[in-house]
């Protein structure tokens, strides 16, 4: 049987255009290279896109550094739903860098995903502990771990972030509500009088404070109350007005926190225990004045 001879223009036309591919793959990848160490990432990602697309249309495969690079170029230059596909596919290869999982991570934190934004976060944190954006990864990390009431995981996160960590404010009130929702109320003091420290006017501190000195006094005169209904002695009465002046000072305090809060924010909840503290000092004009903000 003989072989059917394929004439010789047709493997030089082959050969030509194979030649052309590699060669135009090729000046696509050096132009991409030029401009990205010539910090020009616009013309730098332009060629990336092209070499992807070139690539793709022929059929070859793409390395992860290329997508990686392109990826976190998209990301500088604002292209967020571009980086997100080009890093989740860099993240998948060898190539893939501290870099790939930390600009990923932001991407998904610009488009508003907070789930991947925290996957991507662990990601980084599990490969590279001591990574350059490791603090700044703990940091956010936690933040988003508040966000979505991953209280007990929050918890365990604290002791990892920096020192300073007592310092921010936003971190702190995220402990304050990580203790708070876990049941952690022998601390929540503590925390509240150091955000005070940090901000007169933060709410949250404000809010714990005011509420557990008004609960304090309450509890009291209510259990001193009761039990002089029970014995109505000389003595016992001598008891409860020494009570009384502890709970005064605690109902005291509560209206200044109260006070102050109402100022920052004109809400009801804070009108209605202003209106009550000054009905137990019997001034009622004042309880008057807050009753009648709650009921409008």
């Amino acid at each position: 049987m003989r072989l059917t001879r394929i004439p010789l223009i047709i493997i030089l036309i082959f050969t030509i255009n194979g030649c052309s591919t590699v060669q135009h793959i090729d000046e696509l990848s050096s132009a991409a290279l030029a401009a990205d160490e010539l910090g020009d990432r616009h013309e730098a990602l332009l060629a990336y896109e092209e070499l992807i697309k070139a690539q793709q249309e022929r059929g070859m495969e793409t390395e992860g550094s290329i997508y990686n690079r392109a990826g976190i170029l998209a990301f500088e230059l604002g292209h967020t739903s571009m980086a997100v596909e080009y890093l989740e596919l860099a993240r998948h290869t060898d190539d893939a860098t501290p870099e790939t999982f930390f600009t990923l991570a932001l991407a998904y934190k610009k488009v508003d995903n907070l789930s991947r934004e925290i996957t991507n976060l662990e990601r980084y944190l599990e490969r590279y502990p001591r990574g350059d954006d490791a603090l700044h990864a703990r940091v956010r990390l936690f933040e988003t771990l508040v966000e979505s009431m991953n209280w007990d995981q929050a918890h365990s996160l604290w002791s990892e972030l920096p020192g300073s960590r007592y310092q921010e404010e936003d971190l702190l009130t995220g402990y304050f509500m990580v203790n708070r929702a876990l049941g952690f109320n022998d601390k929540l003091t503590e925390i509240a009088e150091h955000l005070l420290g940090l901000n007169a006017e933060n709410i949250t501190a404000l809010d714990w404070l005011a509420k557990k000195h008004f609960r304090m006094a309450d509890s009291r005169y209510r259990e001193e109350m009761a039990v002089y209904e029970q014995n109505r002695t000389h003595r016992q009465y001598a008891i409860l007005l020494r009570a009384l002046e502890v709970i005064n000072t605690d109902l005291h305090i509560a209206l200044d926190y109260f006070k102050r809060l109402y100022a920052l924010e004109q809400r009801s909840e804070y009108a209605s225990y202003l209106a009550n503290i000054y009905e137990r000092f019997q001034d009622d004009e004042r309880a008057r004045y807050y009753r009648q903000k709650v009921t409008n």
